[in-house]
């Protein structure tokens, strides 16, 4: 069954801490693949932030960052947080997240080659990356990527 337009679809793997660059070469998402024994299929919510249901749109085009006044920070802090609800094997998970511009070095890319052999370089923009956690769930951090769709990172 194929999602309707627009709903990000996330692949989580029971094994969310593969290591940098697990998949980059071929035939080696292939090998993970089979040897992880259960993933499900995740179809992420937009939510205000007690977890109420606000749409299935979950990307957003990065956000223009300008100068603002100290006082204003505060305020614009609480105003740029967003929530999702994600729900994985029959549990339900409430992400509240905050920009974070400082999680990726400014001008840094990501580079990958396919099986054409073909290097893909693309810019990595700071002003979509989010970090953040879980509620219900001490000790937990969550860091996306919403630039293109939800990422983990």
């Amino acid at each position: 069954m194929d999602p309707p337009a627009g709903i990000a679809c996330v692949l989580l793997c029971c094994a969310l801490a593969l290591p940098a660059g697990a998949l980059r070469r071929p035939g080696d998402r292939d090998s993970i693949l089979r040897n992880i024994e259960e993933y499900s299929l995740v179809i992420p919510t937009s939510t205000d932030s007690e977890g109420r249901f606000l749409s299935h749109l979950v990307s957003g085009p990065p956000k223009a960052r300008f100068r603002r006044a100290v006082e204003d920070l505060q305020h614009e802090a609480a105003n740029e947080q967003i929530f999702y609800n994600v729900t994985v094997f029959g549990r339900e998970f409430h992400f509240r997240l905050r920009p974070n511009s400082r999680l990726v070095a400014p001008g840094a890319t990501v580079e990958w080659q396919e099986d054409s052999e073909e290097t893909h370089i693309e810019p990595l923009y700071g002003n979509c990356l989010y970090v953040g956690d879980i509620t219900d769930l001490p000790n937990a951090s969550v860091a996306i990527s919403n630039c293109d769709g939800l990422k983990k990172l």
